[in-house]
């Protein structure tokens, strides 16, 4: 169907600024959705939520504005040349204006996971999905990774799942193999042992279990995150304002890649947001008739 992802797993066009923070808050709430009844009685799951700033990481980010083209200088415009002076010194004002854009920090909430026991609301395993705040240099990825640290010292399960290619990595002590994406699993009675599941956008989603106390790990659920992403891609039907004739949010898949994306997609209907908008707005005039 026209509303699918065309992927076998991450679809690496909903990196997009203007796409990933409805779909990075809509996965976590699906997430919950379907982990919530999996569990064994004694937990629960709960939707968190933290304000992030969020700094600008694509065109959809910034204030257009009209300014002069050039600078005055050190002369008031239209003032004759000083004697010795040539005219051409003399500073001008431009006729010609530009559009151009403000770099402007946003805020953004960013949804989390928190598991933990009903009765004694102890905390058991944190589920994050990485935003462009936590992965990009700056503050905001010192204060994740402190976060994290903090996490696994006070024996706490943390759930890394990363579906964006841009910036490195999330630190690990042992380096993991190249790759689009990863998915780490940290259980705290093995720390600092942790699990780590990489995979290219050429590959599904690989499953994992959620982990829990360990007296319920056999209890604990698994996590089919291909599907819920597939879900989410389905429901808020992201194919409707993708350029599919377009390469992907940077950085570049690489030749291989590329081709196949390029295969993957040969087929596909490429709508632009553009048409999409102006296709419910002859639709919403017809009705009006």
């Amino acid at each position: 169907m026209r509303y699918d992802n065309p992927f076998p797993g991450m679809n690496p066009y909903l990196e997009n600024p203007d796409i990933w923070p409805d779909f990075h808050n809509g996965l976590v709430g699906q997430l919950r959705d379907v982990l919530g009844p999996q569990l064994p009685d004694r937990y629960r799951i709960a939707l968190q939520r933290r304000v992030e700033v969020e700094e600008p990481f694509g065109a959809s980010s910034g204030l257009n504005l009209r300014v002069p083209g050039a600078l005055v200088t050190n002369e008031s415009a239209g003032a004759p040349p000083a004697d010795g002076e040539t005219p051409s010194a003399v500073a001008t004002l431009p006729d010609e204006v530009v559009a151009v854009r403000v770099r402007m920090p946003r805020e953004v909430g960013v949804l989390w996971l928190r598991v933990e026991t009903v009765l004694e609301r102890e905390l058991v395993t944190v589920v994050e999905v990485l935003s462009p705040t936590n992965k990009r240099p700056g503050e905001g990825r010192r204060r994740y990774i402190r976060k994290r640290e903090g996490i696994v010292a006070g024996l706490v399960n943390p759930v890394e799942i990363d579906l964006l290619r841009c910036w490195e990595p999330m630190p690990l002590e042992t380096a993991p193999p190249a790759s689009d994406y990863r998915i780490l699993v940290c259980r705290s009675l093995e720390s600092p042992g942790a699990v780590m599941y990489p995979f290219m956008v050429q590959q599904r989603i690989p499953k994992f279990t959620l982990p829990l106390l360990s007296e319920d790990e056999t209890h604990a659920p698994e996590v089919d995150l291909g599907a819920i992403v597939d879900n989410r891609h389905h429901t808020a039907r992201y194919n409707l304002e993708t350029r599919y004739n377009e390469p992907p949010q940077e950085p570049s898949l690489g030749d291989e890649a590329g081709e196949w994306v390029k295969e993957r997609l040969g087929g596909m209907g490429r709508r632009s947001r553009h048409r999409t908008a102006l296709g419910i707005a002859r639709l919403e005039e017809q009705s009006a008739r």
